[in-house]
């Protein structure tokens, strides 16, 4: 599979493109199960949303299915991938592709992971939580790090290049979780009696 796609640079960057949108469209689907459900037993602040990034908190809360940014950026790294596979040595394009995918997999099981999360959670839950903005990316950032030595010791055993990229790939995601922490005001003392002001507020997605 990874000589194919090593010797297919558009099929690793349709690919590629079909991963951004898995990516995105999980993304929706778990902000509407929040929506129709699950919003009674979860809620981020200061920002109520799900999604980690905040250039894109806005068009997930729109459930925005075609967003233009995210066609655009989808289409770049396409690009992009197409032609490092053309020009890069021989010897560095498998651990290219392993940074490539590896940026997008870990991120697509997550979502996954949560999806069903919350549709388990329709029933045999009660009260609510009411989680931090800071406190959510760092348990997200400790999730990529799990994975990360996993996939390291992964790549220490197989010797695998690809794997290696993937490595890199998934640490690259906790520093991510990290620098949008660093954009969320601090947790301040009154947080830990946090309540919600007004129970029958239409959740935010």
């Amino acid at each position: 599979m990874i000589n194919l796609l090593l010797s297919n640079p558009l099929l690793s960057a349709v690919i590629l493109i079909l991963l951004m949108w898995t990516d995105w469209l999980l993304t929706l689907a778990q902000a509407r199960e929040i929506k129709k459900y699950y919003y009674k037993h979860y809620q981020s602040y200061p920002i109520n949303t799900i999604e980690g990034n905040p250039i894109l908190q806005k068009d997930v809360k729109k459930d925005k299915v075609f967003n233009l940014k995210h066609f655009i950026t989808s289409i770049i790294v396409g690009v992009i991938v197409f032609f490092s596979l053309k020009y890069l040595p021989k010897e560095s394009q498998e651990f290219f592709v392993g940074i490539i995918f590896g940026i997008f997999l870990p991120v697509i099981t997550q979502h996954l992971s949560n999806l069903l999360g919350y549709r388990a959670s329709r029933k045999g839950i009660q009260g609510k939580l009411f989680i931090h903005l800071r406190t959510g990316y760092l348990v997200q950032a400790g999730r990529y790090f799990s994975t990360t030595i996993l996939l390291l010791v992964l790549s220490i055993i197989s010797d695998s290049q690809f794997i290696y990229g993937m490595t890199i790939a998934s640490f690259i995601s906790v520093l991510r979780q990290f620098s949008w922490m660093k954009r969320m005001p601090p947790i301040k003392s009154e947080d830990e009696t946090y309540k919600e002001k007004d129970e029958k507020e239409t959740p935010n997605a």
